[in-house]
């Protein structure tokens, strides 16, 4: 199916370019309804965080580090790392619903030593839940890098409460065979998650910021 599926998405794709030009680089989505999909059974919920091939042009995703010691020193040593916060800075953060809501809001992913998770929950769980993020744990002994490269290209979809996902898949400005790649990877992880594949898939748009959504013509199954 994503075979049949590529070129109806790059035809898409141009068309969404072509629409509600700016003077400014607009992002491009990607929005995937489902059908037949009970949303009130734990199970058929999901939040899954993909890494895109092509990263999200100029518009990567803003890292949060959280650590102590080597980690955070070696944290700040990398250029895609916007931010790390130490034990202190957690201490302080404790109660505080305001600046916690702020950083929740600012940053896209938090990557946490597993030995401060328990502050870090502490300190920023409520704000971040109500953002539907979660702390990401930085495996030991990982290449720190290139996990934070990782997050840096990535997007998350979730399935709650209502039947229709969304996410970035790119910027205005990037090649549309490497957009319409990003979308496939989004859509093909989506679908390993529903019960009956494709079958549950309803219809998929995309679109630019400022503009309408475009159908992706997708065969019934």
């Amino acid at each position: 199916m994503l075979r049949t599926l590529s070129s109806k998405l790059l035809d898409a794709i141009e068309t969404a370019k072509k629409s509600s030009n700016r003077n400014f680089v607009q992002s491009i989505d990607l929005i995937v309804n489902v059908k037949d999909v009970d949303l009130s059974k734990p199970e058929n919920r999901f939040t899954e965080t993909i890494e895109l091939p092509h990263g999200l042009g100029k518009k990567r995703r803003k890292i949060c580090v959280i650590a102590s010691g080597d980690l955070a020193l070696r944290a700040g040593r990398i250029p895609l790392v916007d931010r790390v916060l130490g034990k202190e800075d957690l201490e302080a953060l404790v109660g505080n619903k305001r600046m916690a809501k702020k950083l929740a809001r600012e940053y896209d992913y938090f990557l946490v030593d597993p030995s401060m998770m328990g502050i870090a929950a502490k300190a920023l769980g409520a704000a971040l839940g109500a953002k539907g993020k979660a702390p990401v744990p930085i495996p030991p002994g990982t290449e720190l890098e290139k996990f934070v490269e990782k997050y840096s290209r990535s997007v998350t979809v979730r399935l709650r409460k209502g039947p229709t996902l969304s996410c970035m898949i790119g910027t205005e400005d990037m090649d549309s065979g490497a957009l319409a790649e990003n979308a496939e990877a989004v859509i093909s992880r989506i679908v390993e998650k529903l019960e009956k594949r494709f079958r549950n898939v309803a219809s998929i748009y995309v679109k630019k910021t400022m503009g309408e959504p475009v159908k992706v013509e997708i065969e019934e199954k």
